[in-house]
């Protein structure tokens, strides 16, 4: 998982390039989340089928409605579905450094953890686009319930999917909020190879 501080200090409000001491408490803390963490993914390869913006995953495993999503996906005829986490130690990392008041420090926490998150998922495509099933195919973007209209009430099914709450720990709260905090969902496309092409 790679860490370079710029998307924390994003993460932080900071605009532009992080100031070295910024920077510094920025690798500290993505240090401190690391010896924290447990990252693990989970994913499946599944069929797609699509009526509009009428998804179809895996003949029925999973069933969406979303324009953006369709459109992410036009041109495949199967997805990735995969579910990653840094796992819980992360969460009591930062609620610790929060009981004790220390809420500048689980700020710096929380933004490393939203960094490698996303390199988390940056290392999970990387390996998927390996898989021999895909072989000579272009990967789309990952696209994850709660970007543009694909709501997050999607989140049970997806997971039961991917019987991520068995393989992962991952659950969900009563407004579909994963648990632990830093874990991510995600389709990515499978393109057709073009006729003739290599």
């Amino acid at each position: 998982m790679e860490f370079t501080g710029r998307d924390a200090a994003r993460f932080l409000g900071v605009k532009g390039e992080p100031d070295a001491a910024l920077l510094a408490r920025l690798v500290d803390a993505a240090a401190r989340v690391r010896a924290a963490a447990a990252p693990a993914w989970t994913a499946k390869l599944l069929p797609l089928r699509a009526d509009g913006d009428a998804l179809d995953f895996g003949g029925g495993a999973l069933a969406v409605r979303s324009a953006h999503l369709a459109r992410n996906l036009r041109g495949c005829d199967r997805a990735f579905l995969f579910a990653a986490t840094l796992g819980a130690g992360v969460d009591r990392l930062v609620r610790g450094r929060e009981a004790v008041g220390e809420m500048a420090d689980a700020a710096l926490l929380q933004a490393a953890a939203g960094e490698l998150a996303d390199a988390l998922c940056e290392d999970v495509v990387s390996a998927l686009a390996r898989d021999p099933a895909v072989a000579g195919c272009a990967l789309r973007r990952r696209f994850s319930p709660g970007y543009g209209d694909l709501p997050l009430s999607v989140q049970p099914a997806f997971l039961a999917a991917l019987d991520a709450t068995r393989r992962l720990g991952i659950t969900l709260t009563s407004s579909f909020l994963m648990v632990p905090t830093k874990s991510v969902t995600a389709f990515v496309g499978v393109a057709r190879p073009s006729p003739g092409g290599s």
